[in-house]
């Protein structure tokens, strides 16, 4: 297994750990607010990570 495939891994559990939070937190925060939007903004680079580090896992690529 290779480095980047390594790190991809670890990366997609970390980003499973901020999605949970995040859905925990939504459940308390009230739509409008400054707090919520916020937490609407994060999803953005936590959904990137995501699905990037799943595309990496899933073709293995292998850039070096």
């Amino acid at each position: 297994m290779g480095l980047l495939k390594s790190a991809a891994k670890v990366i997609l559990g970390i980003d499973i750990l901020f999605l949970l939070l995040l859905a925990f937190c939504f459940y308390y925060l009230e739509p409008g607010s400054a707090p919520y939007v916020v937490a609407q903004l994060t999803l953005v680079p936590t959904l990137l990570s995501f699905v990037a580090s799943a595309v990496v896992i899933r073709t293995g690529w292998e850039p070096f």
